[in-house]
């Protein structure tokens, strides 16, 4: 199918691309509008105290101070900067437990009052001069305090006098007891216990939002956002204002992967800007952006599998727990988003899932690539490889025997699509070369530097269904000299996503993708979307600009049939005309029929444009086979990767140039989270202790091993020209094959943490 297009399939390069590489973008952090101010925080340094005084007179006495809130002079309203503004959701899926500003701060890096200043030194300077009285109450630094029976509770939120956020989730093919039994009555038994480590999405641009309150009541906020109308609908909770005087405005995205789909300092900066009825911009620093953003979750999860002697899985059971930090935000959502992957990759007649999240006095954990993905894969592929080792069977031929095949039903009852994770697993044993490479590793594992060759598999879905409504609505507008317009709520956060869905809009109307300009994400100016998340944007806004640009093809070749006399069927738009199929020679130009339409020389004046709307009714999943190479260095513990060779299947890629640029980015920060990430926080202070890109040590372009991406390219018939997500799948399978593969340099010794850092290393090897 991809052969006969003419621009789906076309290796197009991202539309931002040559304004970033000259400089000539405009992030957030660019724009100065005129008579701006500067905002600063004043940032908790206890990780649990309630605020019994603050005095800021010094503050506001100091010239150039404008304005300074805190907890006693702004509005209590609570909310939760997660929020699915319209979705029908339960307290249990979205506690609301922030506040703008708190009497009780939850973590080291909570707001506890903010500056509007003429410049930001002097907001930064009046921070100093706030003094605040605290009360210090009891932490919760760690997870495993947080689930310990009679802890200090780190949220007055927690559910039943505990630190329990929102609630647990318990479901899957069978009664909970009778998947136990299941497991106990299988020929082989094992349990494992991972712990994923909490990690920062370390995107490069600083956080900065802008706010701008007018006279007539109309608060514009421009941010570098995932989720513009939710953003807008969040702001309306927590400043308790209607939705129609706030405008929120998607800046040029400098990275987000996650981070920026949740709510951060905007109420601030709204709120200093109608203080000051001026714009109000706050920068946050580097530390600040570690501390007082988001994270991933880290969690605990234990895993339960019962096995034939021939390793077919008959049950298994995951317990979840994860670390959501000092407020709920999509704790429990993504204990939901990790639930539903136990049961789209490997079928076995009995599974259950059972999960929750918890409150900890340390720094909010939110979306992050893979929405709790990450956690489950590395945890259950490093399971798999141990059934694997207990076997003495190929961990490869192991997933091939139990991974969900096309069209199969899964253990639910659900049909899973055209699931092609064993063709990917079968493309890479041979594109790798698997059973050689394990082998000549083999012969290094009396040596000092050891290799290891590992694999794994994932899943992602594409998009919300069924677990929440999913839609996306597009407006194309034809111009008077032939282009297009296309206004869309999509976001693009650097992935390219404007060029992809102008590739598909030209397929449709048979003109070139630079002559459609893509509008994006104003909540005043564009149709809705829910946002850059789920791995939705491909699979929703291109099914959306598919309909809208057929329904611009029907008002076109409508027009021109009545211009040529010639039946609509019998006419094709190509190179600017639209021509009588049998007679090429009977054409019009596209201006000649968009201008006619405009004057009604056949009928009553028109504009060619058209709105359409795109709602999800399949549950769709992309899929993926990792497999990795690394060396081990037995004296000093370090990890490297040597090679990587990641299989995709997510149906016809639309731009193979972008497709591989998201596959090796999500490879750069899958080794980051296996290998070297780690957000520190000392048990004692509650403090992070690498807030710096010189001490959170992230994967650099020098340090990444050789790379090679495939796809297993047969098309999605529910995606657009058959097409399926790779935002998120390009991650959440790595760390599953780094670990696999340095635990196979080690012998099998299960290695049971992230980041696996040479004193984790060391330790094993020394324990065994």
């Amino acid at each position: 199918m991809a052969d006969a297009n003419r621009y789906v399939g076309a290796a197009i390069p991202n539309r931002e691309s040559a304004m970033k590489v000259s400089g000539e973008i405009r992030y957030i952090d660019d724009i100065v509008l005129p008579g701006m101010l500067h905002a600063k925080m004043l940032l908790s340094p206890h990780p649990h105290a309630r605020i019994k005084s603050i005095d800021t007179s010094e503050a506001q006495a100091l010239p150039g101070v404008h304005a300074v809130i805190h907890a006693f002079n702004t509005p209590k309203h609570l909310y939760n900067s997660a929020a699915r503004f319209y979705l029908d959701t339960s307290p249990a899926d979205m506690p609301e437990t922030e506040y703008i500003f708190g009497e009780t701060v939850h973590f080291v890096g909570d707001r506890v009052a903010a500056v509007a200043a003429d410049d930001p030194f002097i907001a930064a300077q009046a921070v100093r001069l706030i003094k605040v009285e605290y009360e210090l109450l009891d932490p919760v630094i760690t997870l495993k305090e947080a689930i310990a029976e009679g802890a200090p509770l780190a949220s007055e939120f927690g559910i039943d006098s505990t630190n329990l956020c929102g609630g647990e989730l318990a479901y899957g093919s069978h009664d909970e007891q009778e998947v136990l039994d299941a497991i106990g009555s299988s020929e082989q038994v094992l349990q494992t216990t991972f712990y994923p480590s909490r990690v920062h999405h370390a995107y490069m641009e600083p956080v900065a939002h802008i706010a701008d309150y007018t006279r007539d009541g109309k608060l514009t906020v421009y941010t570098s956002t995932q989720n513009a109308f939710c953003f807008r609908d969040v702001l309306s909770t927590a400043l308790h204002m209607p939705q129609h005087k706030i405008r929120v405005i998607k800046t040029v995205c400098g990275g987000a992967f996650g981070g920026k789909l949740e709510i951060m300092h905007e109420p601030v900066v709204s709120l200093l800007s109608m203080k000051t009825r001026r714009p109000v911009k706050i920068r946050l620093d580097r530390r600040e952006t570690f501390t007082s953003t988001r994270t991933r979750h880290a969690g605990m999860l234990t895993i339960s599998s019962g096995f034939t002697s021939d390793g077919k899985l008959t049950a298994q059971h995951v317990d979840s727990r994860l670390d959501t930090g000092a407020y709920a935000t999509s704790g429990p959502n993504t204990v939901g988003a990790q639930s539903g992957k136990m049961f789209i990759l490997y079928n076995a007649p009995y599974m259950f899932y059972r999960g929750a999240s918890y409150y900890t006095n340390t720094p909010v954990a939110g979306a992050m690539r893979g929405y709790g993905c990450p956690q489950i894969m590395v945890t259950r592929e490093t399971h798999m490889d141990q059934i694997a080792k207990i076997l003495s069977m190929d961990p490869a031929q192991l997933r091939l025997l139990n991974c969900i095949k096309p069209y199969e039903d899964n253990c639910l009852g659900n049909n899973i699509h055209n699931a092609r994770v064993n063709d990917c697993i079968i493309a890479g044993i041979e594109r790798f070369d698997w059973a050689k490479r394990r082998e000549q590793a083999e012969r290094t594992h009396s040596s000092r530097i050891r290799r290891g060759v590992g694999m794994d598999i994932a899943v992602h879905g594409n998009g919300w269904y069924p677990v929440y409504q999913d839609i996306t609505t597009i407006t194309i507008r034809m111009n008077n000299d032939g282009s297009a317009t296309l206004l869309t709520g999509t976001h693009d956060l650097g992935t390219g996503s404007r060029t992809i869905l102008s590739q598909i809009a030209a397929e449709i109307l048979k003109i070139s993708p630079n002559e459609i300009e893509v509008i994006e994400a104003d909540t005043d100016v564009t149709p809705l979307d829910l946002g850059a998340q789920a791995s939705r944007t491909t699979y929703i806004g291109g099914n959306a600009a598919i309909l809208t640009a057929q329904e611009i093809r029907r008002q076109l070749l409508e027009e021109a049939s009545a211009i040529l006399t010639v039946p609509a069927d019998l006419l094709e738009i190509g190179e600017g005309y639209i021509s009588n199929r049998e007679d090429p020679d009977c054409r019009s130009s596209l201006v000649d029929v968009i201008g006619s339409a405009q004057a009604g020389t056949h009928g009553a004046q028109r504009e060619i444009i058209a709105t359409r709307t795109f709602e999800s009714k399949d549950s769709i999943d992309s899929y993926a086979a990792v497999f990795c190479e690394v060396e081990v260095d037995t004296e000093t513990g370090i990890v490297t990767p040597i090679e990587i060779l990641s299989v995709h299947n997510s149906g016809t890629v639309i731009n193979p140039l972008l497709f591989n640029g998201q596959v090796h980015g999500g490879i750069q920060m899958g080794l980051g989270y296996a290998l070297s990430e780690e957000m520190e926080i000392d048990p004692g202070s509650g403090k992070m202790k690498n807030p710096n890109f010189r001490k959170y040590r992230m994967f650099t372009s020098d340090a990444m091993p050789k790379v090679d991406v495939i796809t297993v390219e047969d098309p999605e018939a529910a995606g657009p020209f058959g097409a399926k997500s790779i935002g998120e799948c390009a991650t959440d399978g790595i760390a599953g094959a780094v670990v696999n593969a340095a635990s196979h340099a080690l012998g099998g010794i299960y290695l049971d943490r992230l980041p696996l850092r040479p004193d984790y290393i060391l330790s094993k090897l020394e324990a065994n």
